[in-house]
């Protein structure tokens, strides 16, 4: 993915099914860190669903998700993701 502009930045705090999130809507792209990872999530018109990418603190792009359909799940499986990485860094 490219640079992200900054002029369409907002502050936007959202919950579902309990969760809290704090991220950043960039036309269209959310945003977030977690764990020191950084999680952007886009809709997709080629795929048709929503994607994830998990960047490094280096900003180096680790991953990208295949498409799902709502927005919350694919922070979900991001946060998942990152989890399982940290986990078999801990071993």
């Amino acid at each position: 993915m490219g640079t992200v502009g900054a002029l369409l930045v907002k502050r936007v705090s959202r919950g579902s099914r309990g969760i809290q999130r704090d991220f950043r809507e960039v036309q269209g792209v959310m945003i977030e860190q977690y764990k020191g990872y950084e999680i952007k999530v886009y809709w997709s018109s080629i795929e048709k669903g929503y994607i994830f990418c998990v960047f490094s603190k280096d900003g180096e792009g680790i991953m990208e998700s295949v498409p799902y359909f709502y927005e919350e799940n694919a922070v979900l499986g991001a946060r998942e993701f990152i989890d399982r990485l940290l986990e078999r860094k801990g071993d």
